[in-house]
């Protein structure tokens, strides 16, 4: 297919997949309350008693915030306004600060850890909320979550982010994300996720605080994380780390790679720095360049990850392919190189075909391929951020080409 004819076809299915992705949510996702359900099941049917993740609520306050300013949808404003009340009234922890982890189905704290991740999460969703609404109490409470994070988890002696704390910000004895990483200190997924916040802040509301904070989320990514010394030239992401940086990263994994080398260029960009985006294109290149040769499962999408002992886990994931479409879309920009394009192209094939994209409806957690059981359309980690994330950087990535 021509370039132009696969940008003009994947911007317009990329618009018409978004409006699918909010109008399911929409449907299933609120409660008969003030909230939201923590979980649909793979049948499209709420758990009315499962627990309600901080996660799952802050990517739907920045899903339906992004999508009220992107879409003009007032239909999606609405539904913003409900996730930001129900976060403001009952994951806002009022004596200690912060958000908790984790609530029951009543809206009553489960666990209270201070999860840096979910720190980043809260000042994702509450900026893209003050792009929607102007909201000066969203900006604060983001702005506020910044400082917890860079008063309470920077770790003065080494440098980096600290996973987790306990409810009064003392260390935890478990600084899991979930039970798939490992226990260690300073990870790659929340220094991705603190650099993506601070990138949406910055853009949104720069001031000096924003911006030296900003600065410093990306150098210690682009040093520790992304490959900015001999450490890292087989070109992938390092994932876990002691508290003094001793490498404890057993594995690849490939739509972290691809979804990091779009983020941090971002970050560049919005920093406005010439230098440091000189110094983060190898880098962001290299990631995505990495991800394609390597990444790819020979049934078309991306797979999940490689250990460092051999075994590959070739059933990728719902999000780890809609990252990738960003991903090489963003290095196709940087290069001009035809391949990025197509592999974009081919992963949305992909999804349509494994994933249920393009179908009316939430996309499925694996591909049909992968044989695997079925599991919940809406919980914890199965959110509209990624999906939903994809479908408008497609577009706003595709229209400054075309326009270009």
């Amino acid at each position: 297919m021509p370039q132009t004819e696969a940008v003009r076809r994947l911007r317009q299915e990329a618009k018409a997949e978004a409006k699918h992705i909010l109008q399911w949510w929409r449907m299933h996702l609120p409660d008969a309350g003030e909230g939201f359900h923590g979980e649909i099941d793979a049948e499209g049917r709420p758990v009315p008693e499962a627990p309600r993740s901080v996660i799952l609520y802050t990517r739907m306050l920045w899903f339906f915030s992004a999508m009220a300013t992107w879409l003009k949808s007032d239909e999606a404003l609405v539904l913003a306004h409900r996730a930001a009340g129900y976060i403001r009234k009952h994951f806002v922890d009022p004596d200690h600060g912060g958000l908790y982890w984790l609530l029951d189905h009543r809206g009553q704290v489960i666990d209270a850890k201070k999860q840096g991740y979910a720190q980043a999460f809260g000042i994702y969703a509450f900026a893209e909320y003050v792009r929607a609404t102007g909201d000066p109490g969203a900006l604060a409470m983001a702005r506020q979550l910044q400082r917890d994070i860079e008063e309470r988890l920077w770790e003065p002696l080494h440098g980096g982010y600290i996973e987790a704390m306990s409810a009064y910000w003392r260390d935890p004895a478990d600084q899991r994300l979930s039970d798939k990483d490992a226990d260690c200190p300073k990870t790659m997924n929340t220094h991705l996720h603190v650099l993506e916040a601070y990138t949406l802040l910055h853009r949104v509301a720069p001031d000096e605080v924003s911006n030296a904070a900003l600065y410093r989320a990306l150098d210690v990514f682009a040093e520790r994380f992304a490959g900015g010394s001999a450490r890292h030239e087989n070109r992938h992401l390092r994932l876990f780390y002691e508290m003094d940086w001793t490498d404890r990263t057993a594995a690849v994994s490939y739509g972290h790679d691809v979804e990091a080398s779009w983020l941090m260029w971002e970050a560049a960009e919005v920093l406005h720095d010439r230098d440091m985006m000189a110094r983060v294109r190898p880098l962001v290149l290299g990631l995505a360049d990495a991800a394609l040769k390597n990444g790819f499962n020979g049934r078309g999408g991306l797979a999940y990850e490689r250990r460092f002992d051999g075994h590959l886990d070739p059933d990728g994931e719902w999000w780890g392919q809609a990252e990738g479409m960003i991903g090489f879309v963003n290095a196709w920009r940087m290069t001009g190189e035809p391949g990025y394009l197509d592999a974009a192209v081919g992963l949305w094939e992909y999804l349509k075909a494994q994933y249920k994209a393009g179908s009316g409806g939430e996309w499925t957690w694996y591909g049909a391929d992968a044989g695997r059981p079925p599991v919940g359309l809406a919980g914890q980690w199965k959110c509209p951020y990624h999906n939903g994330r994809a479908m408008i950087e497609l577009d706003h990535r595709l229209k400054r080409t075309r326009a270009a």
